[in-house]
């Protein structure tokens, strides 16, 4: 039993890695979503001089930050989503 959850915290440490995102990455992230500054910090809830401060580096995005452009990286289609306004899926009519 013990194996096993071993296991699955390897995979869940794994998993939960998070790139540093440095300006390179942002601005990569930013083409990949076809988004110029003001797009991206709206889609991150930042300010404009946020991701600029990103895109220079002079300052790193917070973890959080980093876990959610981690999600966009990996996921785009849920910003089309974010975009349209659609209300999570979480069987509740609102």
């Amino acid at each position: 039993m013990m194996n096993t959850e071993n296991t699955a915290l390897q995979m869940i440490a794994e998993a939960a890695r998070c790139p540093d995102y440095g300006p390179d990455m942002v601005k990569a992230l930013m083409k990949k979503l076809d988004m110029n500054e003001k797009g991206f910090a709206l889609l991150m809830n930042v300010a404009p001089s946020t991701v600029r401060l990103w895109t220079s580096g002079a300052a790193q995005p917070s973890g959080t930050a980093r876990r959610l452009m981690q999600i966009y990286e990996t996921g785009p289609e849920i910003v089309g989503k974010i975009a349209r306004g659609q209300p999570p899926a979480d069987g509740r009519d609102s």
